[in-house]
């Protein structure tokens, strides 16, 4: 029973030739490529094209990052060649929804803000605008936020080592 199974099997589920040829796919020939078609000047010019097409999809700079390149006299590097830069703490919270809520409300104002949690075992959730090079211009939305919310807050040095406990969002 088997050695028929083996004959006859293959001869039913092989098709018929007209199966056979409506499944196989006409490959098309390769292109054909000339290679020294084009010049070094002409691929020299060609990539400083791209380059250039390149270069205008960049984003635009925000404007705390503009302020950074035109005023070098409020741009220092720290110890590990990372920019220094400064944050606003407006508050602790043990509560998570509380501190989503507060970053939430400084971003409908249009404040940069976010959330950072502490490793310890009392976890508290801070709440910061920022991070912003030019210390002073921190230091005008500060007077700012602490008008409009009616908080107050300090003045923190940015680590961007600790960016590894922010909350997402």
């Amino acid at each position: 029973m088997t050695t028929v199974a083996i004959i006859i099997l293959p001869m039913l589920l092989d098709g018929s030739s007209e199966d056979r040829a409506r499944v196989e796919s006409a490959i098309p020939q390769p292109p054909e490529i000339e290679i020294n078609s084009l010049t070094v000047e002409e691929t020299s010019q060609k990539m400083l094209e791209m380059a250039e097409a390149s270069k205008a999809k960049l984003p635009v700079m925000e404007e705390d990052t503009a302020v950074l390149v035109q005023d070098s006299a409020n741009f220092s590097l720290n110890e590990n060649g990372l920019p220094i830069s400064w944050s606003f703490q407006l508050g602790s919270f043990r509560e998570e929804s509380n501190a989503t809520r507060l970053r939430q409300t400084l971003r409908d104002k249009g404040y940069r803000s976010y959330i950072l949690s502490s490793e310890a075992d009392d976890k508290l959730f801070r709440v910061y605008v920022g991070p912003m090079v030019n210390k002073e211009k921190l230091l005008k939305a500060q007077i700012q936020i602490e008008a409009e919310l009616e908080l107050s807050g300090q003045v923190v040095r940015y680590r961007i080592e600790d960016d590894r406990y922010q909350l997402g969002g």
